[in-house]
């Protein structure tokens, strides 16, 4: 007569641990596997907010409109201070520090939901500030205000749009209206930005970075060679000629997060009307 034996209780127990060890081991690869899909989703949310960022700038300098003969654009090489000496954001007319050119034009673009002339703006704001509602910055984040590594300043790409003040159409300080009414608010366009620079297309053929800058919107020499048509600035300051400019080129420095484990330039270069 045969016997029906079972497993014994030490066969149990090594069955159980190779289960456990197993199942361990499949629930770290999935662990790292979701890891790894949701980093690789945040580096391309990234990377991709920061070309379609040039996409939008693209598709508002195509719109620029011509002033006495000349274009209504403005630019700055990120190296202007306040009065003391001391970089800041523009909260009352300067913009932030060395890591940031600023580009500000007028053209006939899409704000909102609708096909407006207005004042565009683009700059860099720091990482640790947030838009409000009025256009004015507030204090956000302060832990993800630079690179953990090297402690470099991060910032994000804002698009400021205004239009011109009923009362004073050289002025462009009211927010434009969608279609249904409501205010358009200023938008943050790409995230972990290092820099944003600016590079002009010169007569001598050649990209030329902005410094000195001919096109700067600071009041120095009032409005004979004034790009925005406001009365501040000059557009150049050699000979009364105003610089035509037929290209500009943007690149976007960014970083995937504070971690900065990768880092990516994103370049354009855009046409602009002379019209």
């Amino acid at each position: 007569m045969r016997t029906n034996r079972g497993f014994t209780l030490i066969e149990l127990l090594i069955s159980i641990i190779l289960m456990i060890i197993l199942l361990s081991a499949v629930t770290l690869i999935f662990m790292k596997t979701t890891d790894t899909v949701a980093i690789a989703q945040a580096r391309i949310t990234v990377y991709t907010n920061a070309r379609h960022a040039l996409d939008i700038m693209e598709n508002d300098l195509l719109g620029t409109i011509s002033f006495n003969g000349g274009q209504r654009f403005a630019m700055e090489n990120g190296k202007v201070t306040t009065p003391g000496g001391n970089p800041q954001y523009n909260v009352v007319g300067f913009h932030y520090s060395q890591a940031a050119d600023k580009i500000v034009f007028r053209a006939t673009t899409t704000i909102g939901n609708t096909v407006q002339t207005g004042e565009i703006t683009y700059e860099l704001i720091p990482a640790n500030m947030a838009l409000g509602a009025s256009g004015v910055v507030a204090p956000g984040d302060g832990t993800r205000d630079k690179t953990l590594k090297t402690a470099r300043p991060l910032y994000i790409l804002v698009r400021r749009t205004r239009v011109a003040n009923p009362t004073n159409p050289t002025v462009y300080d009211q927010f434009p209206l969608d279609s249904f009414g409501n205010p358009v608010n200023d938008t943050e366009l790409a995230y972990y930005v290092t820099s944003f620079n600016l590079e002009y297309f010169a007569n001598n053929m050649t990209f030329s970075q902005l410094e000195p800058s001919y096109f700067t919107t600071a009041a120095a020499g009032g409005g004979a060679y004034d790009p925005l048509g406001n009365g501040l600035g000059q557009n150049d300051g050699i000979g009364g000629t105003a610089i035509r400019v037929p290209y500009v080129r943007a690149t976007i420095i960014i970083v995937d997060d504070i971690g900065e484990r990768q880092e990516r330039a994103v370049s354009k270069a855009m046409w602009i009307p002379m019209g």
